[in-house]
């Protein structure tokens, strides 16, 4: 656990820690997509100070990880790092402040979607799978990007379509008539008072 106690922090003087945390508090899945496993520990170098009864704590955090390249699915270690963590903490005075949430939240917001074992991998050749990185290939990969041939599509209908002639005007609604006087009924006379 990456904790501070904020009474060891004297005023105006910058707290240090640095020290390392097991890569288990990333809690990653075991069967990710890309893969990804920790192949060490979490290091981190973090200081602290008070701003009154806040605490506030800046530095830096990173992990290394094992996965593969999005092009050529070359097993790499990539590190992650994070190099602007700042957390603060309000009225934290005489307390421990753990801090291990924060920075596993900030590791893992850094991990990228894909990784690359360089920025110029070639990747794999498409027709027979060679890793492209460690050799060249002798396919044909231009065939490879060939369209097939397929039926006509249902598609091709809306090229047909002319819509060069302008539509007719529409014409203009008829106006409504007003409703016909409806006769008044005659009120049944009235029966006479006994």
């Amino acid at each position: 656990m990456i904790k501070i106690n904020t009474s060891h922090i004297l005023p105006d003087t910058p707290y240090l820690l640095d020290g390392t945390e097991s890569s288990d508090i990333l809690e990653l899945p075991p069967n990710s997509d890309p893969p990804l496993a920790p192949v060490g520990d979490i290091t981190y170098h973090l200081s602290a100070v008070m701003a009154g009864a806040d605490l506030i704590v800046t530095g830096n955090a990173s992990v290394p990880l094992a996965t593969v390249c999005a092009r050529c699915l070359d097993d790499i270690h990539v590190p992650i790092s994070v190099k602007d963590l700042c957390f603060h903490f309000e009225k934290v005075r005489d307390l421990e402040v753990d801090l291990t949430d924060d920075v596993r939240e900030e590791l893992l917001l850094a991990v990228p979607s894909c990784f690359y074992c360089s920025p110029d991998c070639k990747g794999i050749c498409p027709v027979c799978g060679a890793n492209l990185n460690h050799a060249p290939c002798s396919c044909d990969r231009s065939a490879a990007f060939e369209p097939e041939e397929v039926g006509p599509s249902p598609w091709d209908q809306l090229d047909a379509l002319d819509f060069s002639t302008k539509p007719a005007k529409a014409s203009k609604p008829a106006k409504a008539s007003k409703p016909a006087k409806v006769a008044k009924t005659q009120k049944a006379p009235k029966k006479p008072k006994k």
